[in-house]
């Protein structure tokens, strides 16, 4: 990605006498475009539909040396717009860390920044798009057993990390004390309509274990129960891949519910293989499935199901990814079928 560094006067400029050694301003951009065909369950057809969608994003980091202890200093947020968004545009990659360099332990006051097990993580998705993308239809008309925030959503909401890099990997313990917690005032107090948010928390390690080519993760997460609620919000998200040579395998398994007063439990599973043509053309498949448990689920026989082809190519400063995905039961309602094709232009400024 190309940098774009701010000018000489703004990188020099003190802030409570500490000089920032380095700000750089980064954006991307992306370009959607979703058809998901016809389907008819129970009798009822539901009309195909089509249509653009986009991402605007800018990134402001700086990074230098606080006058303490050695201690390293990071810091930045994200201004980010999908499609016409008319809630805050201040919900990504806000951070401030600080770091011992000798023992290699951060401590991260974010949001959206740290390594997290909600959002698409998924190392059964080489590349490309994930289950979410893939079965959620134009204008939300059919729901999807898919989710890319499963349970708590520890990592998407303000909260204090801690991470200790070591030769195997990260290992990472991070605390929200309002889980699921959108939005506070500056001051940090909840606002009237989050009074009944409890405290989370998720912990877990992400690395290569030392072993060349391989990847893999396990996070869990959980919140504390909210007052009327006998299920907790809960979230386990684990998987592996390897790479050898050109081509890459790789599995994930989910594992989660929200609060509630009975259960009402997801798992997915992620399988995925993708081979690197050569620099700059890769091919690859997805398959996934989604099956709901519990008391308070529905349809506990019916598993929802995509299967996808995805093609990458990068174009230099573009990358393009198309994918044609083939899915069953969708929202595990019998006979929901639909085919879906997507494609996605990414530029980097």
């Amino acid at each position: 990605m190309k940098k774009l560094m701010l000018s000489s006067a703004l990188v020099g400029a003190l802030v409570s006498g500490t000089a920032f050694a380095q700000t750089t301003i980064t954006g991307e951009l992306r370009l959607n475009y979703k058809a998901t065909g016809s389907s008819v369950s129970s009798g009822t057809t539901t009309a195909s539909q089509r249509g653009f969608g986009s991402e605007q994003q800018i990134n402001v980091q700086t990074k230098g040396k606080l006058n303490v202890g050695g201690l390293e200093y990071a810091a930045g947020f994200a201004i980010e717009n999908d499609g016409e968004q008319t809630t805050t545009l201040f919900n990504e990659n806000t951070y401030m860390d600080i770091t011992n360099p000798s023992s290699k332990t951060t401590i991260s006051f974010s949001r959206d920044h740290v390594i997290r097990g909600d959002s698409s993580k998924s190392d059964g998705v080489i590349f490309g798009f994930d289950p979410n993308d893939l079965t959620l239809t134009v204008g939300s008309g059919t729901a999807t057993r898919f989710t890319q925030s499963p349970g708590p959503a520890v990592g998407q909401q303000y909260s204090m990390a801690i991470i200790q890099n070591t030769p195997v990997g990260n290992f990472i313990y991070n605390y929200a004390p309002t889980a699921g917690a959108n939005a506070t005032n500056t001051a940090g107090s909840e606002t009237t309509a989050e009074t009944d948010n409890e405290s989370g928390y998720e912990y877990g390690f992400d690395g290569d274990l030392g072993i060349k080519g391989l990847h893999a993760y396990y996070l869990k997460s959980a919140e504390k129960t909210k007052v009327g609620q006998t299920v907790k919000a809960e979230a386990l998200n684990w998987g592996a891949k390897y790479n050898f040579g050109q081509a890459t395998v790789g599995y994930t398994k989910k594992v989660y519910n929200t609060a509630h007063t009975s259960l009402n439990e997801i798992t997915e599973n992620h399988y995925g293989a993708a081979y690197a043509v050569d620099n700059n053309l890769s091919v690859g498949l997805l398959y996934a499935k989604a099956e709901a448990s519990g008391a308070g689920a529905s349809n506990t026989s019916v598993t929802e199901k995509t299967k996808a082809i995805q093609v990458g190519y990068n174009l230099g400063p573009v990358s393009l990814t198309a994918a044609v995905a083939k899915n069953s039961d969708v929202g595990g309602i019998a006979g929901q079928d639909q085919d879906m094709v997507m494609f996605r232009l990414i530029g980097a400024f």
